[in-house]
């Protein structure tokens, strides 16, 4: 087997690990991607990137790429009761993960990248950077990149060992062959509907439902349309009815994890959903996983192989911008789920006439320059 002791650990080919895969290999940072399936998967899922991750993925070089596979919505409308609310503009890439993946994934080989898949982790030794895997390979590495995602099994090895926790959402997923331009967000009751284009030929639907009866969470998962509008009773039959004739559709349940107090230890270090799950009512999971992976990976390269420096100036930097996000996604999911008509009401009129508080929050996180944040470390 090849020697990977000099060699950065990425354990999960995911949107993070691709990143930090591409980051560092552009530099000549040796790097090798563990990933446990047999392929890069996606499963047909939609994915919303706003400017704080549309700026990574310009500066790795796959926007333009995925640009021309995808759409940009410039509007986004709020819908309650049938009627429009409000709308905001907005400036976004909505595509599928598919054509995420693929780009990240093709970059990472035209630096010459290596994965290794089906490499399951089983074990890891973070005193002495050894990984270990069900198919009986180890290997000796320089250090280990937890890209693992939400199941991550290298988290418990900074002491992190709860289980996944069901956040009272679950989610019906499925991608149409439906012509939309805008992106429409339908308010109900423990409920809400987001339909976007991802390409222009195709539109993402996704219904979050808020109950106590807890879902798999599983990609893979099919689901029926008498099972969704059931889910979907106290809703507009009008907004999702497309989907009669559709056999695809999944459900997921959403499970997330405390936020740990820290997000790394000795020789490891947690990206992404490993070290922060949280619920899609922001769409930002795949955004702070570009963001955390850009971030170590110039990290690394700025800071000259200095891990103690590195590990905690990636803390300093990224564990506050994720308590805030995780923190703003709970609460967005409770004002989306409005069931008391009165605050429906009032909710309904700060989206109306007050927009700009609506948006402050949203638009605080979109406008975040990574960039930025970086000149602050010292060196």
């Amino acid at each position: 087997m090849k020697n990977y002791s000099d060699h950065i650990a990425i354990i999960g080919a995911g949107i993070a690990g691709l990143t930090l895969g591409c980051v560092l290999k552009k530099e000549g940072i040796p790097v090798i991607i563990f990933e446990k399936s047999e392929s890069i998967s996606n499963y047909g899922a939609g994915i919303s990137i706003s400017n704080n991750g549309i700026s990574i993925l310009k500066k790795i070089g796959v926007f333009d790429n995925i640009k021309q596979s995808s759409s940009n919505p410039k509007v986004t409308r709020f819908f309650s009761k049938r009627t429009q609310i409000s709308s905001f503009e907005v400036n976004v890439i909505t595509t599928s993960r598919e054509v995420l993946y693929r780009e990240l994934l093709n970059k990472y080989y035209s630096y010459g990248g290596e994965i290794l898949f089906n490499h399951c982790l089983n074990k890891i030794n973070i005193d002495n950077s050894e990984v270990s895997f069900t198919n009986n390979h180890s290997f000796k590495v320089d250090h280990i990149a937890a890209c693992d995602g939400i199941r991550s099994l290298c988290r418990s090895s900074i002491g992190e060992i709860e289980k996944p926790i069901y956040s009272g959402y679950s989610v019906w997923r499925a991608l149409i062959d439906k012509r939309q331009e805008d992106i429409k967000t339908f308010l109900g009751p423990n409920h809400h509907i987001v339909t976007y284009p991802i390409n222009k030929d195709k539109v993402s639907f996704v219904a979050a439902i808020k109950t106590t009866r807890e879902i798999e969470d599983s990609w893979r998962q099919k689901g029926t349309y008498d099972e969704l509008r059931n889910d979907l009773k106290d809703s507009n039959e009008n907004f999702y009815s497309f989907l009669k004739n559709h056999s695809d559709i999944y459900k997921w349940g959403i499970y997330t994890r405390s936020t740990p107090k820290t997000i790394f230890k000795k020789n490891i270090t947690l990206l992404g959903d490993a070290a922060h799950p949280i619920v899609p009512f922001l769409g930002q999971g795949g955004c702070l996983a570009l963001e955390d992976s850009y971030v170590f990976g110039k990290l690394i390269l700025s800071l000259h192989g200095d891990l103690n420096k590195i590990q905690n100036s990636y803390e300093d930097l990224r564990l506050k911008r994720i308590y805030k996000i995780k923190n703003l996604s709970e609460r967005q999911g409770y004002l989306n789920h409005i069931s008391n008509p009165v605050m429906t009401s009032g909710r309904n009129m700060i989206m109306k006439f007050f927009p700009s508080i609506a948006m402050h929050s949203i638009r605080e996180i979109w406008g975040y320059d990574v960039d930025n944040a970086l000149t602050k470390i010292k060196h």
